[in-house]
């Protein structure tokens, strides 16, 4: 999991670490890193996103740079969330787009009917980057997908989670569908085997599922309080999720 640290970046006090959900037992796995969000693992390295950088961590927990933003085709300031392509040789990273815009002066996101709402200037963006290096846009701006978030492998295409309009977007041959709306300030998304998809919001304190076609919903867990459960873990085998609770410091295991 991982662990921010102060806002200011150069502090190098952010983390990650492994948590066993069966003890509670945490330990320091890698250090180093200034505000860690998005974890993914290729079967060989840890990919993780770090604000303006990205970076791979191994088993050692030896920490090695595979990009900066100044690399990248268009304007990116602020990366989140990130998957691992099937196979693992390279990853999808979310580049959040005008996320500075999409709040009031108190932190609330704008109503979506607001005035405020429509200057959103539509940049997010989601990259395919190899472990060599390589960078590639796969989607164009949209607001479909105004300020993403979360990022997911699904059975056709990737998912991707719009905070702003709280839209479950996939993303196929370039091409954006939104398949469900209305999760306002969604963060993490992941498609299990069976189709479902799941949804937790960092604004909502809430996790939800969807099925395949976006229909469907459910609510899992709500209550838990704005900023809190932000980008989550499926644990299939296990048949739960483990979700972050910012907020509280905590992880809440929620059997599926």
């Amino acid at each position: 999991m991982s662990i921010q640290g102060t806002p200011d970046l150069g502090k190098l006090d952010g983390e990650i670490r492994t948590l066993d959900p069966a003890t509670g037992a945490v330990r320091t796995f890698a250090t180093g890193l200034d505000n860690p969000r998005g974890l993914t693992f290729t079967g060989r390295h840890l990919v993780v996103t770090d604000t303006d950088k990205i970076f791979t961590i191994d088993r050692s927990g030896t920490v090695q740079l595979l990009a900066t933003a100044a690399q990248f085709p268009f304007k990116a300031e602020f990366f989140n969330d990130v998957t691992a392509e099937p196979g693992g040789g390279a990853v999808y990273v979310t580049e959040m787009g005008a996320r500075t815009k999409a709040r009031d002066p108190q932190g609330v996101l704008w109503p979506t009917d607001s005035p405020e709402a429509l200057q959103i200037p539509a940049e997010a963006r989601v990259y395919r980057v190899s472990l060599t290096g390589q960078i590639r846009a796969v989607n164009t701006p949209s607001r479909k997908s105004l300020i993403i978030n979360g990022v997911g492998l699904g059975r056709s295409g990737l998912l991707i989670a719009d905070m702003f309009y709280g839209n479950i977007v996939r993303i196929e041959d370039g091409r954006q569908t939104v398949l469900a709306s209305g999760f306002r300030g969604a963060d993490g998304v992941e498609q299990a085997a069976d189709g479902t998809i799941y949804i937790s919001s960092f604004d909502n304190g809430a996790v939800w599922s969807i099925d395949r076609d976006g229909e469907n919903p459910r609510t899992l867990l709500s209550g838990v309080g704005s900023r809190s459960t932000a980008d989550f873990y499926l644990d299939e085998r296990g048949k739960r999720l483990l979700v972050p609770d910012t907020l509280h410091g905590t992880v809440i295991v929620l059997p599926l």
